[in-house]
């Protein structure tokens, strides 16, 4: 090649236009793609643009986007379809022109097969099923999840259950229980990256106001009872940060952390220990070299509630509620009032709600909402065992929240 042919090839080149990578401009909520909310619920599926109204071929989405025609079918009354100007080139180095762009949603749903009469091949309703789980399982992988712990009604102090004693044995044994569940969690494979630490109130017994017999019974004064409970939260705390990426502290106040003199509270409903407590911690850890440690403490208000993955999780102590013999239906009810008067917003949209105060556990479910009752630290209540002849069984709360809500339900003991 001489100079000249070399030169007329490089004005060539330079005089070609550069491809340029067409932007997508799709209406909110028009996405293409493929949300799968489960067996039961089944899924959503939105196509790709089309031009001038062009029939959709919906086996051909569907396998596009993973999922196999055999075994799922789109719900041919809930299509959906909307219109929009976006751009069009007819060929590649063509210029762009406007045309009308159609994007069609649907929902999708496992094929039924019919379970009646003389035809039913059960054994290729099962193996349809089978496939249909398997690639279920793979869509529906999780990309974010997070392991709540519930710290309820240690009443750090108290005499019964093996005292104060039993009561350290337990806590100094909580933050080794709380990281090897987390890392039991994420060894099979589950994407928790955030643990939440509830405090649920009543941490610390007190030392009178309660009852006429807690100043005989109490085994710490006040000042060594907040020395302990500040000392397990921060080694929890502490333990927490250094193996989940993310830790957010929350806590709200229960009845053994008011200011109180003869059976009644003397201070507003914000001076309260079991909260003042967390407020130390959060201060200690300011100090610290842990950078992914997020605190969220109330002022006045006796309940708080975070979103976690589209979820609103809320606490209360559980002693607004009005006992009943059924821990959980007492939340229940005070979970309704609030949801009507909706004094405490959060509370009211929120779908799972997390009380103690009872000191067992419970738990009630009804409507895609869940009430989950505490067990205490320890068997503290020798006041119940009395009065029902039964003892409660100790140990932490603790579950998983995802995107499809709580699962993984386990105490710590």
């Amino acid at each position: 090649m001489n100079h000249d042919d070399l030169k007329n090839e490089l004005l060539a080149l330079e005089a070609m236009e550069e491809p340029v990578k067409e932007k997508a401009f799709y209406p909110s909520g028009w996405e293409p793609g493929v949300i799968w909310e489960g067996r039961t619920k089944g899924g959503t599926v939105t196509s790709s643009p089309t031009f001038d109204g062009a029939t959709v071929d919906w086996s051909e989405i569907l396998r596009e986007r993973g999922l196999d025609p055999d075994v799922y079918e789109v719900d041919g009354d809930s299509i959906s379809w909307c219109s929009y100007d976006g751009w069009k080139r007819d060929a590649p180095g063509e210029s762009a022109y406007s045309a009308m762009c159609f994007s069609y949603k649907a929902r999708v749903r496992l094929k039924r097969a019919s379970v009646t009469g003389d035809d039913t091949d059960l054994l290729d309703l099962y193996k349809a099923t089978k496939k249909a789980h398997k690639a279920a399982k793979t869509v529906e992988a999780e990309t974010d999840e997070t392991l709540v712990v519930n710290l309820s009604d240690w009443q750090i102090g108290n005499g019964d259950g093996g005292g104060v004693i039993t009561q350290l044995e337990a806590l100094a044994a909580l933050p080794d229980l709380i990281t090897d569940r987390f890392k039991q969690l994420r060894r099979t494979g589950r994407a928790v990256n955030q643990i939440v630490i509830a405090g649920l109130g009543d941490l610390g017994e007190g030392t009178c106001g309660f009852y006429p017999s807690q100043p005989f019974l109490t085994e710490l004064d006040r000042r060594q009872q907040t020395r302990v409970v500040r000392r397990g939260i921060t080694e929890i705390v502490k333990a927490s940060a250094g193996a989940a990426p993310k830790v957010t502290v929350t806590a709200v106040g229960g009845n053994h952390g008011e200011n109180r003199q003869n059976m009644k509270r003397l201070t507003g409903f914000g001076d309260n220990d079991d909260v003042a407590v967390f407020e130390q911690v959060a201060e200690i850890f300011q100090e610290s070299t842990h950078d992914n440690i997020a605190f969220a403490l109330p002022n006045e208000r006796l309940a708080i509630a975070l979103n976690l993955h589209g979820h609103i999780v809320a606490w209360t102590h559980g002693h607004l509620a009005k006992p009943q013999k059924n821990a959980a239906q007492a939340i229940w009810d005070w979970w309704k009032d609030n949801t009507m008067g909706r004094y405490y917003p959060a509370v009211a949209d929120a779908n799972i709600v997390v009380a103690g105060h009872f000191h067992h556990f419970n738990a009630k479910e009804q409507e895609g909402r869940t009430v989950f009752v505490c067990p205490s630290l320890t068997a503290v209540g020798d006041w119940y065992s009395n009065e029902r002849g039964v003892q409660t069984v100790p140990g932490t709360l603790t579950f998983v929240v995802n995107q499809h809500g709580w699962n993984s339900v386990e105490i710590l003991r």
